[in-house]
């Protein structure tokens, strides 16, 4: 299956159905991502206009559990709704296939689940309801997120309330069932007295009733139909005619079940609180729960805290009044589980009872175990903490990661004996950066905005970010992630942002285009209304178009002066039905340096460089039968840069402008990204990018990766990509300087001078960047191209020894080599190993045959030749410290063993080899190689459990770690303590004003 809905969504293949479409996978043509879109199986001649408002409804949604709804179709008779791709699978199938969760996971996921709702149930004017959840719309992503999907059937509350059009059985709340089942008996004892006056005709029972197991059934297709109607159809369909009570007996059902006569029964926000409650309850027990809420087993108290089940049975209470009143208020039940569970509850109702009674005979045993009760209620905080300091800090808030890291410590703190939480320890060595002395680009915060941000600015040198979010422009500081300024903007995706200097930005404000001073807040000029902006690279010349108006207007930076306007004799730009939320960055608006030229690119196709001096032309590049609909650029002094693409071509071009002459391009199957400005210009396709000389055509690579780049920026040489694994940066040698793991890069990358700033148009956060410098750590200078696996100090500290297979150099503290050596034989080398004892500095090298050659670490002469048994080729290791024994198999996992005992202490890491274990004053440091032949290192404690990761570790002198990155320097730093690792993250929140 592969068509095209609105010359923009390929559909590729159909990946679901349910009661209110079909959903099928499709592919933004232009973005060149995957989307969702779901057909309507309502067709469009029906009520379109119903359709069209659920679907405004939800686009002005934006929270980071629920996707974003983008656009919404209507093509031959059909209506789509267009909305986030989201990687994952839905809870149903994992259900499905027997997967069961632990208490912990589901708490989590019940946090998020009412986190979403608790936005949906404000949106305003009076909330929304989801109004159908269950595991099947429920979606688990690869980071192990939830994202509440298919509002097939949301409903916009009014004032009261808002009337049920559909229901899955067993997770619909009783009131989605109207009249036909309420409460388990009520409703079905009223119509029994009819039953038995209209000559015993029976009614379905509820377990005859058709439904699937997950899809959900519509109540009615005529919205309009009342409760009052919908029981004269069931009194006729008994009856056979309309019985003198019947109008009585109807009235008692509706007003017992709580109907408005004229809308049918109602729902609340009460009415998803049941729905979230069975969906959990099936979460915990593996089993979906009874259709009627009289009817649900309750849940095993044996597997599941008493508390966690008291918050279950609460949300599916059968009385609306019975539940919890908001998701706010099941979200605080949650967050504060271990104060009411029933088990804490009655041992200290016990401990208080005991010490009224027998405060003298026991008190030494009332105090134990008053203390015994909070330790575990701190040890369990602690962890807690810990364990949420280490998702914020992959999620990128390094201020969070420290701040719960510390928590989680201080509780630690006032365990008996002082015990330490690990996990914490090692969140405060990855955030501060402590053990990365490598030079690059550091993971240094997370900006968090109100709503997602959709289009982001960077000013010349770094100092602030600007960021266009929700009609709202936010400007915030870089040097502690704050918001420093908001600005009312258009309501807009396509509306922008430029800087004009490091205080100023130019943007698309709510009444018009505004120029604003960012110190004072002051608004310096406006003009007519706009979305797209340009800025000459001079600073002088602003362009502006608002959406798809015909024309566009040249202003003065300085003050505001109209000095042109454009007409675009009847050609618009391109801009999406829904701009709300939606902009596929399809058009191109660009001034040139002096703003002598304007490029603009149109809906029709063609491309133009208008002339906005005197004695020039204005220029077609492309006419409106080219067949492109994307086109992206900018200029470079006189060059003006561009790619264009289409459904059957992509192409990039340089035109010199001053001439008007092309003087270079290409075409290829894959598009192409640009980006020119006054530092060159910039051409990326695929797992390619390359700075282009406009004129000999010469390229100089940027970036060569063996993964598709997504998104790049290019600032001083340095460039940073977006793919799947994450961000890259690269050096202008096109050398590697930094990766930082994600889930997967953003869409939006801006960089200045020794700054980065990465967003998402679907994620409310944005993740900074910051270069950092370690020279002052430098231990030994050498030769970078010298190639080596090992890097080793003596004992003295004077020399350092660089050493591989083929053979070694030694390096001084001015990074003089002392001596170059070369094994004869290498082929046949099996082993080397560095040492440092009594006889002082040495390298051992080992052969196949059995001889050992030890050489010098100070002047590298060999000081002796020796011949012994083979080496076992299994290289099985051990090492021992005071109180470890810890085996090293070359296939297998490393283990420590009690040296006394010989219990099993922990397995170590298990898809790297051990090479060293050294003892540390207090705990041990591991050092491990890779598949790819990366070195690392371990610093644990007593227990093997893991303080601090320490990436390039090469060697460990005392309390001296060593780093060698391969760039020319021997890097160290010492073993940092919790104390110090306190006193450390405290003064970086303070510097932060956290």
């Amino acid at each position: 299956m592969s068509r095209v809905i609105a010359s923009t969504y390929e559909i590729r293949e159909k990946i679901g159905s349910g009661g209110g479409g079909i959903v099928y996978l499709g592919y933004h043509l232009r973005l060149n991502k995957k989307v969702v879109l779901k057909e309507d199986k309502r067709k469009i001649t029906t009520k379109p206009e119903l359709l069209r408002r659920e679907v405004d409804t939800l686009k002005n949604i934006s929270h980071t559990y629920i996707p974003q709804v983008y656009d919404f179709i209507e093509e031959n008779g059909y209506t789509y709704t267009v909305m986030d791709y989201i990687e994952g699978e839905s809870f149903d199938k994992l259900l499905e296939r027997g997967e069961r969760f632990s208490q912990a996971q589901i708490i989590e996921w019940a946090c998020q689940l009412l986190e979403a709702l608790s936005y949906l149930h404000h949106c305003p004017p009076h909330g929304i309801l989801h109004a159908d959840i269950k595991p099947s719309n429920i979606m688990l992503t690869p980071q192990n997120d939830i994202r509440l999907i298919d509002f097939n059937i949301a409903l916009a509350l009014g004032e009261e309330g808002a009337v049920a059009v559909g229901r899955s059985f067993g997770y619909a709340s009783p009131e989605h069932y109207g009249s036909d089942v309420l409460l388990g008996g009520q409703t079905a004892s009223l119509w029994g007295s009819l039953r038995n006056d209209a000559d015993k005709t029976e009614l379905m029972k509820p377990e005859e009733y058709p439904c699937g197991e997950e899809e959900t059934e519509a109540m009615t297709d005529q919205p309009e139909l009342g409760a009052g109607k919908e029981t004269e159809r069931l009194t006729e369909l008994l009856t056979g005619q309309e019985m003198p009570a019947a109008a009585v007996i109807r009235e008692n059902i509706e007003r017992s079940a709580g109907f408005d006569g004229k809308k049918g029964r109602l729902l609340d926000v009460r009415s998803d609180i049941y729905s979230l409650g069975a969906t959990l309850y099936h979460f915990f027990s593996g089993k979906k729960p009874a259709r009627e809420a009289m009817k649900v087993e309750p849940l095993p108290d044996t597997q599941i805290s008493p508390a966690v089940i008291a918050i279950i049975k609460k949300a599916m209470a059968p009385e609306p009044e019975e539940r919890f009143q908001t998701a706010e208020e099941m979200l605080y039940a949650f967050e504060h589980l271990h104060q009411e569970d029933s088990r804490t509850k009655k041992y200290k109702k016990t401990v208080k009872t005991t010490t009224i009674c027998l405060v003298a005979l026991f008190l030494v045993g009332t105090v134990a175990a008053m203390t015994g009760l909070k330790q575990m209620e701190r040890e369990q905080k602690a962890y807690a903490l810990a364990e949420t300091a280490e998702n914020v800090l992959q999620k990128g808030d390094m201020s969070g990661a420290l701040g719960y890291a510390l928590e989680a410590l201080q509780e630690s703190d006032m365990l008996l004996g002082n015990a330490n939480v690990p996990q914490a320890e090692s969140v405060l060595a990855d955030a501060l950066h402590i053990y990365d002395l490598s030079d690059g680009f550091r993971n240094n915060g997370m900006i968090e905005l109100p709503a997602a941000p959709q289009c982001i600015a960077i000013s010349p040198e770094g100092e602030t970010i600007s960021a266009i979010h929700d009609g709202v422009l936010s400007v915030a500081k870089l040097s502690n992630m704050e918001i420093q300024r908001e600005f009312p903007a258009e309501r807009s995706a396509l509306s922008q942002v430029e800087y004009l200097d490091e205080d100023t930005i130019v943007f698309a404000g709510k009444t018009g285009l505004a120029a604003c001073d960012i110190k004072t807040g002051e608004t310096i000029w406006t003009a007519e209304k706009t979305t797209a902006v340009s800025v000459s690279a001079d600073k002088n010349m602003v362009a502006a178009v608002y959406k798809d108006e015909g024309h566009a207007r040249v202003y003065r930076a300085a003050d505001g002066t109209l000095l042109q306007q454009l007409d675009f004799q009847g050609k618009k730009q391109t801009v999406t039905r829904n701009d709300l939320f939606a902009n596929p960055k399809d058009s191109l608006l660009a001034l040139n340096k002096d703003g002598s030229v304007l490029a603009v690119s149109f809906e029709d196709g063609s491309l133009w460089l208008y002339a906005l001096a005197e004695g020039m032309e204005d220029v077609e590049l492309f006419d409106g039968t080219s067949g492109f609909t994307h086109y992206e650029g900018g200029f470079f002094g006189d060059y003006f840069a561009f790619s264009a693409s289409g459904s059957e071509n992509n192409v990039f071009a340089v035109i010199d402008t001053a001439n008007v002459v092309q003087t270079g391009g290409f075409e290829s199957e894959s598009p192409f990204s640009v980006q020119a400005d006054e530092t060159g210009i910039y051409v990326q396709t695929e797992n390619l990018l390359v700075k282009l000389h406009p004129v000999t055509g010469e390229q100089t690579p940027m970036v060569t990766t063996a993964e598709s780049i997504h998104h790049f920026s290019v600032c001083g040489g340095t460039s940073i990509i977006a793919t799947n694994n994450g961000y890259s940066f690269f050096d202008r040698q096109a050398e590697l300087i930094t990766h930082i793991d994600t889930e997967k890069g953003e869409k939006i990358l801006r960089m200045a001078d020794g700054v980065a700033v990465a967003g998402s148009m679907d994620k409310t956060g944005m993740r900074v960047f910051s270069l950092e410098t370690r020279a002052d750590s430098r231990r030994f200078s050498y030769e970078p191209s010298y190639p080596h696996d090992e890097a080793r100090i003596s004992s003295d500290g004077k020399t350092a020894m660089l050493f591989s297979y083929r053979g070694f150099r030694i390096y001084d503290l001015n990074g003089e080599c002392l001596v170059e050596r070369e094994f004869s034989d290498a082929d046949e080398v099996y082993d080397q190993q560095y040492r440092r004892d009594e006889n002082g500095s040495y390298l051992k090298v080992i052969y196949d045959d059995g001889r050992i050659l030890r050489y010098s670490a100070l002047d590298g002469k060999l000081l002796e030749e020796s011949k012994g048994e083979k080496p076992d080729l299994s290289l099985y290791e051990e090492f021992f410290t005071d109180s470890l024994r810890i085996e090293s198999p070359l296939h297998g996992t490393p283990a420590a063993y009690d040296k006394k005992s010989g219990k099993l202490i922990k397995y170590l890491e298990k898809d790297d080899y051990l090479t060293y274990v050294t003892q540390l004053d207090s705990g041990i440091l591991t050092e491990y190689v890779t598949a790819d032949g990366e070195r690392y290192g371990l610093l644990l404690n007593e227990r093997c459990e893991t303080l601090a990761r320490l990436p390039g570790l090469c060697d460990v002198l005392e309390d001296k770690l060593i780093f060698d990155y391969h760039k020319g320097e021997l890097r160290g730093t010492r073993i940092y303590h919790k104390d110090e690792l306190e006193k450390l993250a405290q003064e970086q929140l303070e510097r932060r004003g956290r």
